[in-house]
């Protein structure tokens, strides 16, 4: 397996996924999610579904809220190739709020999904 290949496949997907964050594009976003994920939000909200998220997002980009992105700073695929650990900075690109995040994605077919998200907002 090569893991760098696995690295830069997992860098590319975030950068798209900002991508999408940017356009206010909520399936591109969705795209990238397990049907099961887990997110926790920078204050500590708790929210389980793709679907649910989904609805979440879709009204967040009515309100014209703030746009964020994550930066990557470390990710590291598992021995098996089916799991990942991402660590990286998140901001607003909107407005002056920042923090830390991780990421676990996971081998699905072929393709990489986020299985769950953590932020901790540090603002």
């Amino acid at each position: 397996m090569d893991y760098k290949q696995e690295e830069l496949t997992i860098r590319a997907a975030r950068k798209d996924s900002n991508t999408s964050i940017a356009n206010g594009n909520v399936a591109g976003v969705a795209s990238y999610w397990m049907d099961d994920i887990v997110v926790i939000s920078g204050e500590g909200g708790q929210y389980a579904g793709k679907t649910n998220l989904l609805k979440i997002w879709k009204e967040m980009f009515k309100r014209d809220a703030p746009k964020f992105e994550r930066l990557a700073t470390e990710i590291i695929v598992g021995e098996a190739g089916d799991l990942a650990w991402e660590t990286g900075i998140w901001h607003y690109t909107t407005q002056s709020s920042r923090g830390k995040y991780a990421a676990m994605w996971r081998k699905i077919n072929g393709v990489w999904k986020t299985q769950s998200e953590l932020f901790v907002s540090l603002d």
